[in-house]
């Protein structure tokens, strides 16, 4: 079968190797799609602070079952699948406690672990997740980054009713935005600079502004005078971070889910005279993936909005080149494994 392999930065490498045939705990999976989160920019250009080289991407995928080990029950050949990627250790308290992002030897497919970055891939049955019957490969393989999504706005204890800004308007910061808006949150600022996210934004009921030297007035104004309860930082960058400390209100919420390149300088005078919550927001719980699963099968979220770019697995690298240099268009591109699946 053949492998996409990335030996060192923005070089992706395809090797033929051979099938892997599932142990008795695994499922053999034909890989139908995989999806390019930030995180696998920052790793593709060589700038991520906690993946080193050589690896196997792929953490946002789906396929199909092609083979179950001889242990495993309760699967189909045949069921499109998608695969919580986090492992913990499964014996830490963390673990015990269902915190596995939090435990302190995680290990992650497509970074440490080799990713789905491949025609066929084994994993542990244990983190298989069969999808509803009306759910396509393209959706299937969004629901890590709706998880995450799910998982930062759980971190509130009681969001309904709460004002919220956002900033980042890419597929994480657009994701926490609908989930904010199905859990009763609003208004619902979200702030980009680029004009295409912010009109995807609206499609799904956000108020959207562009970063300015009056922005503090302009969500003063759209709030009656008032500051934000909560808010999530999605960009990774200092400048929207320290926004999100002077413009939230007292007390407030400040949600960290970006992935910073090197360590912001962060205003933490404000962060304790204004006693704020700030909260580190990685992954998710299993309940939150499963969550993720139950709000694409109702069509609560809209995936396909998102889904700007498709590219054939053997164009992976071209894909990457393209999100790069046209991030004016793109949001969430999909690499197309299986071209007919």
């Amino acid at each position: 079968m053949k492998q996409a392999y990335m030996p060192e930065p923005r070089k992706i490498l395809y090797r033929n190797i051979e099938t892997p045939v599932p142990e008795a705990h695994e499922v053999l999976l034909k890989i139908a799609r995989i999806g390019i989160c930030g995180s696998d920019v920052h790793v593709f250009t060589g700038k991520h602070p906690l993946v080193s080289f050589p690896l196997v991407q792929g953490h946002e995928f789906s396929g199909y079952i092609e083979e179950v080990g001889a242990d495993v029950t309760g699967f189909k050949t045949g069921t499109l699948v998608t695969v919580e990627p986090a492992i913990g250790c499964g014996s830490c308290k963390r673990c015990q406690a269902g915190l596995f992002a939090q435990c302190e030897k995680l290990l992650f497919i497509g970074g440490a672990l080799t990713g789905a970055g491949s025609e066929y891939f084994t994993v542990d049955a244990r983190h298989v997740v069969p999808m509803p019957e009306n759910v396509s490969p393209d959706d299937a393989a969004m629901t890590e980054p709706l998880a995450v999504a799910v998982h930062s706005v759980r971190k509130i204890p009681e969001i309904t009713g709460q004002s919220v800004l956002i900033f980042g308007g890419g597929t994480i910061g657009n994701l926490t935005a609908q989930v904010a808006k199905i859990y009763g949150a609003g208004p619902i600022i979200l702030v980009d600079k680029i004009p295409f996210r912010n009109t995807l934004a609206q499609r799904v009921g956000c108020l959207t502004l562009e970063p300015s030297s009056e922005l503090e007035q302009q969500v003063r104004a759209i709030l009656q005078g008032g500051q934000p309860a909560v808010t999530f930082e999605c960009v990774g960058s200092a400048t929207p971070l320290n926004t999100c400390i002077r413009m939230v209100e007292r007390g407030g919420y400040v949600i960290v889910i970006g992935v910073y390149e090197d360590a912001p300088k962060t205003e933490m005078v404000l962060v304790q005279d204004k006693e704020l919550q700030m909260i580190g927001s990685l992954m998710y719980t299993w309940d939150d993936f499963q969550e993720a699963v139950t709000l694409i099968k109702e069509a609560k979220v809209n995936l396909k909005l998102l889904q700007t770019h498709h590219f054939p697995f053997e164009q992976w690298e071209d894909a990457y080149t393209f999100l790069l240099d046209h991030p004016e268009q793109a949001v969430k591109v999909l690499i197309d494994v299986d071209q007919g699946g």
